[in-house]
């Protein structure tokens, strides 16, 4: 699914969505393919969601963004330093 699908489908929401496809291109993470793994009209369920998620599987891809946004700008961050195993 491509992120205007998404907003089309899910008007107004707060999506958890899982990048399916994606690669990265100056510091910017370009998803191709997108799976809608939930939706909600608040953030911080939204934001809860997602922290679930990560704790039970932390190599899997995931975001959650409000659909009103026109476009996904997923800018990367680089990890410097020692972290905790």
């Amino acid at each position: 699914m491509l992120w205007e699908e998404v907003r089309q489908t899910y008007p107004n929401k707060w999506v958890v969505i899982e990048a399916i496809e994606a690669h990265s291109d100056s510091n910017y993470r370009i998803v191709d393919d997108i799976a809608v793994i939930d939706s909600f009209n608040d953030s911080m369920e939204a934001f809860r969601r997602h922290n679930e998620l990560h704790k039970q599987k932390p190599n899997r891809e995931l975001y959650f963004f409000h659909t009103s946004r026109e476009d996904l700008d997923i800018h990367e961050k680089k990890w410097t330093g020692i972290r905790k195993i």
